[in-house]
């Protein structure tokens, strides 16, 4: 019961406020279901329930996410393991301050309430996969503070804007093995160009830089993360019957440390991860104002690591093939329900957990309703 009353006080606060002064309500819920099998005798499934509840007043926003959500996985000489939680709730508050400056503003106040589950034991952490296989992977952390503000400037054909912030993350118990967990805090920054096309499309570039604080395990050093930094460009086109985005990005991460025998951190000798490269292309058509459909292809590429193949640390390629469709209908003034339906095929290479090359395959099933009130 502790669980629910700590998920339950930010979503009835929230709703409390929004009932008094907010000019608009926003709610999307739904139901989202993902499958997934590998050729090592190995299958999984996760059913998440996700919740967001919003409220808008002027300039001040305020939103509160969080689901309820259920694993299982059947792996090979293990068998049939399960986890049920609520996971972490997300509070976002947000003021804009906009035309009011010859720069816009965007303050952001971001908290994680450790509403759902950690404390593993051993048998719950082998039901948690890869975020690639299933959508929910972290249920649970301690209680994180994200201030960050970004500053945007419109010009005739061109915008551009900046941003930073720094997550605090709190300490609390992973599992069983790992107790007075603390992970390292992130700095980030971000930036983005755009050129505006006429009034029905865009470019844009855009760029994020984070760098990791040390993760403590009980009060002494852990582990390290290494710096990343992240370059994509999309460009979208909005006609009246006809919406396209495409969008493509990489990822590149450094050197991560990790501790030595004597308690201290060293600088692996390769990096750990590879470099790691996404595209998504959309294409909505829009039957009437009410109905839509959406079909989607997506491309996730992971080169291996920089560690010879006969290391313990190499890990290998990863190249996953995703597509999928989406029907979305407005079914009153205020609300819309969208259905989706997306499989993939995923090849990965041996690495950490897997000795042999092992081949994926999925679906996933979504249903979810969106509405103001």
């Amino acid at each position: 019961m502790k669980r629910w009353a700590t998920l339950l006080f930010p979503l009835v606060l929230c709703a409390n406020a929004a009932g008094v002064c907010a000019s608009e309500i926003t709610f999307q819920g739904g139901l989202h279901y993902d499958w997934w099998k590998g050729n090592n005798d190995t299958d999984g499934n996760q059913v998440f329930v996700p919740v967001e509840l919003g409220a808008e007043m002027d300039d001040f926003s305020a939103r509160v996410i969080t689901a309820f959500t259920r694993t299982e996985s059947d792996i090979s000489g293990v068998g049939k393991q399960s986890l049920s939680s609520v996971v972490d709730t997300k509070v976002d508050l947000s003021y804009l301050l906009v035309d009011k400056l010859p720069v816009n503003f965007l303050f952001g106040l971001d908290l994680n309430c450790p509403t759902g589950k950690n404390d593993f034991d051993n048998d719950e952490m082998l039901v948690i996969r890869d975020p690639d296989l299933v959508s929910i992977v972290d249920h649970g952390e301690g209680f994180n503070v994200n201030p960050n503000i970004s500053m945007t400037r419109d010009w005739t054909d061109w915008g551009a804007g900046l941003g930073a912030g720094y997550l605090w993350r709190g300490e609390y118990d992973y599992s069983w093995d790992y107790q007075d967990y603390d992970p390292g805090d992130i700095a980030y920054i971000t930036a983005e160009i755009r050129y505006y096309l006429a009034e029905d499309g865009l470019l844009r570039l855009y760029g994020d830089y984070g760098s990791f604080s040390k993760d403590t395990l009980d009060g002494d050093d852990f582990y390290r993360e290494s710096d990343f930094f992240l370059l994509g460009g999309e460009t979208r086109y909005l006609t009246q019957k006809w919406e396209t985005r495409l969008d493509i990005k990489g990822t590149f991460r450094g050197k991560s440390e990790f501790r030595e025998a004597s308690s201290r951190l060293k600088t692996e000798s390769r990096e750990g991860y590879g470099d790691e490269y996404a595209a998504d292309l959309l294409c909505r058509y829009f039957f009437s104002d009410k109905d839509s459909l959406a079909p989607f292809v997506q491309l996730l590429y992971v080169d291996d690591n920089q560690y010879a193949e006969s290391s313990p640390l190499y890990v290998g390629t990863r190249t996953k093939y995703t597509a999928g469709l989406s029907l979305k209908r407005q079914v009153s003034a205020t609300g819309s329900l969208e259905l989706m339906l997306r499989v993939f095929h995923m090849d990965d290479e041996k690495g950490w957990l897997d000795t042999d090359d092992v081949t994926y395959q999925g679906h996933s099933l979504v249903l979810l309703y969106a509405g103001s009130f």
